[in-house]
């Protein structure tokens, strides 16, 4: 098929979860013989560098930067429009002109399907016309984004108005989206559950869950890492709100707790572009940021624990299903594996409360062959069930049935 794919992002490199996931659904089309154009909406200047590896996917890519000129008068529209502040934040002329352009080539006339990733592409999706169908590739359920950052401790100031903000009018903007397309594609059973819950129809909705895909063979331990000592570590990228709020929660809350029972222990935050308050609390002794990484796998397999203190986790967390793919032990809260199945959840034994998620660190810690034994026996789990091959046959089979049940051939 001809597939319009449009994104607020530029998947690569595929570090983190949204880049991650459209990264690895791009190749998996690919490898099925589909014809991909990419339209690139991006908060980042230097992301166009990028294009050449894409276009080893693609048969054509646009890049439009979001500049901060445009958020902030995106920003007053929300408010002045009464619109949602995570939608409406991406709006550009620029990238729907282009886009309009391109409906007019040769190429953008042959498009069979528009494959957009998440909700912010949704006004771009739909301009194609009612003959164009959309799948809606949401990931994450941005209602329930939104109604944690509200009713979770810690959540800075700003994030908390933008989701008080995006209260009810983000819920109508996602609902009549899904109702829209042809089929909406989230990361986690417990998302579609929750929406079908609140009266979004089932026919439309279907789960995708990524796969876990890590380096292979010999990784040397990182410098950070003092040989002989007990590392605690959290990855992922610590510029995304959820895991810098769970960050400053786990140094603030768990970690003196930790340190108590476990004076020698080390805390490494490793991942993505941690603002400045983060980067302050790293001592070069016990606990230490790293910013970005080209490879995460050795910090995840090196490190004695990963934790996951997410307050704020709608969707699969990756984090978790990579370091129990390595057999690494994970002590989490409830909200970062919702995403399991129930089965496996009650395997991994989550916890709540920073006193129990210190306990279950330093639990870790003490008794390190009992806490490997248990990651590896989910890491097999993981494994077989979680794997990019898998996702991309459903993908596969999503789009070609929204191509067919619109009449398309």
């Amino acid at each position: 098929m001809n597939l319009l794919v449009l994104t607020p992002l530029v998947p690569y490199p595929p570090h983190d979860g949204d880049k991650l996931r459209l990264y690895h659904f791009l190749v998996e089309l690919r490898k099925r013989g589909h014809v991909i154009d990419l339209f690139c909406l991006t908060r980042v200047k230097d992301d166009a560098r990028y294009a050449p590896e894409l276009l080893r996917l693609c048969r054509r890519i646009h890049i439009e930067h979001l500049t901060p000129f445009d958020l902030f008068f995106n920003v007053l529209g929300a408010l002045i429009t009464g619109r949602s502040l995570n939608g409406f934040s991406y709006f550009s002329p620029r990238f729907r002109d282009a886009l309009r352009a391109y409906a007019h080539t040769p190429e953008g006339e042959r498009t069979d399907c528009v494959l957009a990733h998440r909700l912010r592409m949704t006004p771009y999706a739909f301009e194609h016309g009612p003959r164009k169908p959309v799948v809606l590739e949401l990931t994450d359920p941005m209602t329930l984004v939104s109604e944690q950052m509200r009713k979770t401790p810690g959540v800075r100031l700003s994030r908390r108005f933008a989701a008080m903000w995006d209260r009810g009018v983000l819920w109508e903007e996602e609902k009549e989206a899904i109702e829209k397309a042809s089929r909406s594609i989230f990361v986690s059973p417990s998302d579609a559950v929750e929406l079908q819950r609140r009266g979004v129809e089932n026919e439309p909705l279907a789960v995708i869950p990524n796969g876990v895909a890590f380096e292979k063979g010999r990784l040397p331990r990182p410098m950070v890492y003092p040989a002989g000592v007990p590392v605690v570590a959290f990855v992922g990228n610590m510029g995304y709100p959820p895991n810098e709020e769970g960050a400053h929660r786990f140094l603030r809350n768990v970690w003196p707790h930790v340190k108590r029972e476990v004076p020698d222990a080390v805390f490494v935050a490793a991942g993505g572009f941690p603002r400045a308050s983060l980067r302050r609390l790293g001592n070069g002794r016990d606990i230490h940021v790293t910013g970005y990484l080209p490879s995460i796998e050795p910090y995840v397999l090196h490190a004695d624990v990963t934790v996951a203190p997410l307050g704020v986790a709608v969707g699969m967390q990756n984090k978790v299903a990579l370091s129990l793919a390595l057999g690494v032990p994970v002590v989490s809260t409830p909200e970062s594996v919702a995403w399991l199945p129930e089965k496996v959840r009650g395997w991994l034994a989550p916890v709540s409360g920073a006193e129990a998620f210190a306990r279950a660190v330093v639990e870790a810690l003490r008794k390190p062959a009992k806490a490997r034994k248990k990651a590896r026996r989910i890491g097999a789990f993981i494994r077989s069930n979680y794997r990019w091959d898998k996702s991309g046959a459903l993908l596969d089979a999503v789009l070609k049935d929204a191509v067919r049940t619109t009449g398309r051939t």
